[in-house]
């Protein structure tokens, strides 16, 4: 079969200085202390002798200029209006086993100072601007703060609020950009939409299938387009729309050539949604993080170290070509696997793992998945590859079934993934964790 070749080749400059950059896929646990304390605290090397006490939610003050806890500037901004985000960020949600701490009480929890951006699609013109009271008090924040952090919710709203129409810098976004490159121990970071949004350029709003079938053409949004970044369901457009994706300028703080993506493997499988962006956009490597776990990512030292409970998946395809196809197709794809301890440079595109090594495979057979994209089947069949007697698995990805209109044509068909270990690949485990690397996909 001919195959177009298309090897983007990407030179990735280090930083002589600049801030780190922390990654959380969404659904974390309030109690992660490897997410919080292990990551993102010790990483601001700020009061690290101190051992903060996760049943207390008063673990540290207020008064920035007297404190030894690290001062985190929490943004709300993808949160429907400010007084929505103004909660989130004061009041706990629901009681008992099912409560989720608000951003105050989830971050003195462990062990920082946390401070509210009031910055939101609501107040932007002048909540983000200089020169007023308001935009000068979360100016001021940004360049006090040891972490500035960005909440979940809808990533369009984060560029419609600290970007100007032209997707350049708003004065509150120049502040944060100066800071973070002024400063090596300065981090930005975000859960799930404000992952999202420390891309150069955000995707979101569609599913791996919908990706792949309409062959990575993506929809491009500019910023004063936020409120369309969604999904209507009114005919095929819209169909198109919600399961194809769109694309938004983002805040750019990721190193040139990296896509981040988030909720990777529990909410959904995401994998053909990355690979297929990465296509779109030109770039050929990707990470997929995955709930309650976090990526400090290190410019300087051109590293991405993983913490929590889940796994970094990423995606390389240097080395990949893309056939021929109305439907998004690619050969020898490479995407490992990594778990809290492991660490990946992006430089080198090598994975150090303490892991042993596995050596002897403790499965006799196969592991096939009928459904590759629900959720954690991408993962499965990663890990068992490099655990197995067989040399590669094989994933379906069914056209999604929905109960309305608009529907997928019934010529629409099953798209299948092949997971294959060969001699670029190795397996470890450890801590009941598994490590894969350099496991070859292919989409046919």
């Amino acid at each position: 079969m001919l195959r177009a070749i298309g090897l983007l080749l990407c030179f990735i400059v280090a930083p002589a200085q600049a801030g780190k950059i922390y990654l959380m896929g969404g659904g974390y646990s309030d109690s992660n202390t490897d997410l919080f304390v292990n990551g993102l605290r010790k990483a601001t090397a700020r009061d690290s002798s101190f051992v903060p006490n996760i049943g207390s939610t008063s673990n540290c003050g207020t008064n920035w200029a007297t404190m030894s806890c690290p001062r985190i500037a929490v943004v709300t901004s993808s949160k429907e209006s400010y007084a929505i985000g103004l909660d989130a960020f004061q009041n706990d949600l629901g009681t008992g086993a099912s409560r989720k701490r608000g951003y105050y009480n989830l971050f003195q929890t462990h062990g920082f100072s946390p401070k509210f951006i009031t910055a939101h699609v609501d107040n932007y013109t002048t909540h983000a601007r200089a020169g007023n009271a308001a935009g000068d008090a979360n100016i001021a924040l940004v360049n006090q703060a040891d972490v500035v952090w960005f909440a979940g919710g809808d990533q369009a709203k984060i560029a419609r609020t600290w970007l100007n129409d032209s997707g350049s810098d708003s004065p509150l976004a120049a502040a944060l950009r100066a800071r973070f490159n002024n400063s090596a121990s300065f981090i930005v970071g975000g859960d799930s939409a404000g992952n999202h949004a420390m891309n150069a350029t955000m995707h979101g709003g569609g599913i791996s299938y919908g990706y792949l079938y309409f062959g990575a053409n993506l929809l491009n949004q500019t910023v004063s387009q936020w409120q369309n970044f969604g999904d209507t369901r009114d005919g095929l457009n819209s169909l198109r729309y919600d399961d194809n994706g769109a694309t938004m300028r983002g805040l750019s703080f990721l190193p040139a050539g990296i896509l981040s993506d988030t909720h990777f493997d529990a909410r959904s499988g995401r994998l053909g949604r990355l690979f297929a962006a990465l296509k779109h956009l030109n770039l050929n490597q990707g990470f997929g993080v995955d709930e309650d776990t976090g990526v400090l990512v290190d410019p300087v030292l051109q590293t991405a170290r993983v913490y929590g409970s889940g796994p970094l998946i990423i995606a390389d395809l240097s080395a990949a070509t893309y056939p021929a196809s109305s439907y998004f197709r690619v050969s020898n794809a490479r995407v490992s696997l990594l778990t809290s301890g492991d660490s990946y440079n992006y430089s080198t595109r090598t994975v150090t793992s303490s892991k042993p090594a596995i050596t002897t495979r403790y499965y006799t057979g196969f592991r096939d998945s009928a459904d590759i994209f629900a959720a954690f089947e991408t993962s499965t069949l990663l890990t068992r590859v490099v655990d197995q007697a067989n040399t590669y698995n094989l994933g379906t990805a069914p056209a999604p079934e929905y109960s309305s209109a608009p529907f997928y044509p019934a010529s629409a068909p099953d798209i299948s993934l092949r997971f294959t270990r060969d001699a670029t690949t190795r397996g470890h485990w450890g801590g009941g964790k598994y490590t894969a690397v350099k496991v070859r996909v292919d989409i046919q």
